[in-house]
């Protein structure tokens, strides 16, 4: 993924200063206990659920992995279980879904605006 040029011209050099890692769907599980077992992450889901925090109020732990459902599909329900949280931006009016990179770009300006600003 990070050889193709589309993903290079959208990152604009940034994977040459973060540390990124690409995990297929099939490695997604084992790889998200890995992270919490291992490395003491914090797994956080962007999903709208019955038990989702609103983003507002969540203070997001300096361990975080984030996790982005796909588009139309959201998060699959095999790995819901796996988070220790859900997040969900919240939304007014009658669509109540976002784009990725929409949702992936407001919740790391909320990481960084908790950490970094």
């Amino acid at each position: 993924m990070f050889q193709h040029p589309h993903f290079i011209a959208a990152a604009r050099s940034a994977e040459l200063w973060v540390d990124w890692e690409e995990v297929s769907p099939a490695q997604l599980e084992s790889y998200l206990i890995k992270l919490r077992k291992e490395e003491g992450y914090t797994i956080v889901g962007i999903e709208q659920t019955s038990g989702s925090v609103s983003m507002e109020q969540f203070d997001f732990p300096e361990k975080t992995a984030v996790v982005l459902g796909a588009e139309g599909k959201g998060v699959p329900a095999t790995i819901l279980p796996l988070f220790d949280v859900c997040v969900e931006i919240p939304q007014y009016g009658l669509i109540r879904s976002l784009n990725v990179h929409v949702t992936g770009a407001l919740v790391m300006f909320e990481y960084a605006r908790q950490f970094l600003m």
